[in-house]
């Protein structure tokens, strides 16, 4: 399998403080990884450089595809509905596609997100996990090679990141794209990947555990791994 990621030996300073030590990462085609670690470790850092929105201090990152990112605050343009926002994607990520096009693909990723009946509200009318919901169908729309996922449920209560945790698996399990996503909840990482990257602190932060997750797939439903979550936490609090 080819690898849709490669990042080389990377570092990251601010000033004379190195955040990110020298680490390398490799992400193949199809993967769901997370990256797991501690506040200020700099996951979100690396995630930006693979968007290509920040740059590694030394090092080399190749990415092989065209990535999308949610954010944890879902991003969405407040003049616009629901489905104005995927459209206003596909118009500058697809202009091969016509306006009928456009409000098809928006209509079906509405859908399969359970909002279609929400696709003429502008955000202000939507909650915060339908606004998520809404960011989650724009990045897929699109059609990304590579999905990156800055935390995307971590303002949301209890409940609704549960159910939009099963909704982004569903959607993934349809067609396997890279997913890159960090996270600072052990249970997510362990329900969502296939593998975990777990860093340390920082400064000089790096990876210290690359886990792979052999739940199988499907997994709603499929009860957590005790003995995983603990070596998780092992980790993350020696």
């Amino acid at each position: 399998m080819t690898n849709a990621i490669t990042l080389t030996d990377i570092t990251r300073s601010y000033g004379s403080t190195r955040i990110i030590a020298p680490t390398s990462i490799d992400v193949e085609s199809g993967q769901f990884v997370s990256l797991l670690g501690p506040s200020g470790c700099g996951k979100s850092t690396i995630l930006s450089m693979v968007a290509g929105l920040d740059h590694a201090s030394t090092g080399d990152v190749t990415v092989d595809g065209r990535p999308a990112v949610v954010f944890q605050d879902h991003a969405l343009l407040p003049w616009l509905t629901a489905r104005g926002n995927i459209e206003f994607g596909l118009r500058s990520t697809r202009p091969d596609l016509s306006a009928q096009e456009r409000r098809e693909i928006a209509d079906r990723h509405l859908a399969a997100v359970g909002l279609a009946h929400a696709a003429e509200r502008r955000p202000a009318r939507l909650s915060g996990g339908m606004q998520q919901r809404v960011g989650i169908a724009r990045a897929f729309a699109v059609e990304p090679e590579i999905l990156l996922l800055d935390e995307p449920f971590g303002a949301l209560d209890a409940l609704t990141r549960r159910d939009l945790q099963l909704e982004l698996l569903s959607l993934w399990e349809a067609d396997r794209r890279t997913v890159v996503m960090v996270t600072h909840d052990v249970d997510e990482a362990i329900l969502l990947s296939d593998r975990i990257l777990v860093m340390s602190p920082s400064p000089d932060a790096t990876v210290i555990a690359d886990i792979s997750v052999d739940l199988p797939r499907p997994r709603a439903g499929v009860d957590p791994d005790p003995e995983l979550r603990r070596h998780l936490l092992d980790l993350l609090h020696p």
